[in-house]
């Protein structure tokens, strides 16, 4: 048996999983945008297969990774917002592949990340998180890029070779607020001939340029043959519906994620399957030539048939923390701030008041709301949304206990009220 799990170790993949912060796929070359912001990332798309259509479960950092992490949806997981931990008896992705013989290693770099606010450091031999304060005492709640990846290099360099290795490395800097970098200006455009929107969409681009130079030397630090899975939590809003950020919407900027899977035996390509963030860990696990954990509820994205009529539900609960001891788990219990339902073309948002419908086939932006127009399809879509509220059970929230830095890194990232 000793010797069948040596066998085993040495056969399976190492698998690289990278992840960046509030990054919208149609801000990415391979996904079609017009400025050069990720020569890197479409390079891996080259020889990789790409998921057009994939949306994360709820557009929060740690909820979402927290779905991603154990295929469950964040209501099930009683941590639906930034600042709720996941419970220590839900089965990680991470535990699992350190089960199976892996190595294991994390890079964070947002402070709604950080062990005691999201619970997803078990089943990691490191879990890099230990970003506080700059030069001159001021908080950071980000860790930047360049940090990021000197760690992480330092981290693969130290590897153990006679063991699979599966790593997470994060980074952060799309998160607003967003940095101009001048040797990153995709489309070479001018910052003072542009309005506040214009403004922001290059700082945007620049922050997300800037962040792909430096997947670009994880990449090339890797090996050729190693699995590389590439997402993002969340998506932004840049001022489309009067909106700036992410967490309190569901329209398309802020919950479709790119998603991009290099691998031994996947064929490069592009994918129209409707993909999800509960589908990540079955698909690592799949790589890694291990079967999906019990209770886990996504698909395996490389092997599973999915129907194009798939239905996703995605919720928010909104991103913003309590200060009141005990007010978050509170708020745990309170129902979503609003709701979308995507089955086939169409898409439906209710948010307590009336509901909006958009034909996503001819109108990608949401700008034209059919909900009186089309009844039928409004009717129907709901009636999605409420089977699914009485099938998908929620978790009572954990509390995490938050000090002064806590408090005062996320209300530096908006997630304070």
């Amino acid at each position: 048996m000793l010797c069948l799990l040596v066998a085993a170790c040495l056969s399976a993949p190492d698998i690289v999983f990278l992840s960046v912060d509030t990054l919208r796929a149609d801000r990415l070359g391979c996904y079609g945008y017009e400025f050069d912001t990720s020569p890197n990332v479409d390079r891996l798309a080259e020889g990789a297969l790409l998921f057009e259509d994939c949306v994360t479960e709820v557009p929060l950092t740690s909820p979402s990774f927290g779905a991603m992490m154990t295929s469950r949806f964040p209501r099930m997981n009683g941590a639906a917002r930034n600042g709720l931990p996941l419970p220590d008896d839900i089965p990680t992705l991470a535990e699992e592949l350190k089960k199976a013989g892996y190595q294991t290693f994390c890079v964070q770099s947002n402070w709604t990340l950080k062990a005691p606010l999201c619970g997803l450091a078990r089943g990691f031999d490191t879990y890099e998180d230990g970003f506080n304060k700059k030069r001159w005492g001021v908080l950071k709640s980000e860790r930047y890029a360049d940090e990021v990846t000197r760690i992480a290099l330092d981290l693969l360099a130290k590897r153990d070779p006679a063991k699979p290795l599966f790593c997470w490395i994060h980074y952060s800097d799309p998160h607003a607020p967003y940095r101009f970098h001048s040797r990153f200006n995709p489309g070479d455009r001018t910052l003072r001939k542009l309005d506040e929107t214009g403004q922001t969409r290059v700082r945007y681009d620049s922050e997300v340029a800037y962040t792909d130079s430096h997947i670009g030397q994880i990449l090339a630090a890797v090996p050729q043959e190693a699995a590389v899975v590439f997402v993002a939590d969340h998506g932004e809003s840049l001022y489309e519906h009067d909106y700036l950020g992410h967490g309190r919407r569901v329209y398309q900027h802020e919950v479709r994620i790119p998603l991009i899977i290099r691998g031994p035996g996947v064929s490069a390509g592009r994918s129209q399957t409707p993909a999800r963030g509960i589908d990540i860990a079955p698909t690592i696990l799949g790589l890694a030539g291990l079967p999906k954990v019990e209770g886990m509820l996504g698909a395996d994205l490389l092997k599973d048939s999915l129907p194009m009529d798939r239905v996703r539900v995605i919720e928010t609960y909104g991103g913003a923390v309590p200060r009141i001891p005990g007010a978050k788990a509170l708020m745990a219990s309170r129902p979503p701030m609003r709701q979308a339902v995507l089955a086939e073309r169409w898409k439906l948002i209710l948010d307590g008041s009336r509901p909006e419908l958009f034909d996503l086939s001819q109108d990608p932006s949401e700008l034209t709301d059919l909900a009186q127009n089309q009844p039928s399809h409004t009717e129907n879509l709901t009636k999605l949304i409420a089977d699914w509220d009485q099938a998908v059970s929620k978790l009572d929230a954990t509390e995490a206990e938050l000090n002064q830095d806590d408090i005062e890194a996320l209300e530096s990232l908006g997630y304070v009220e």
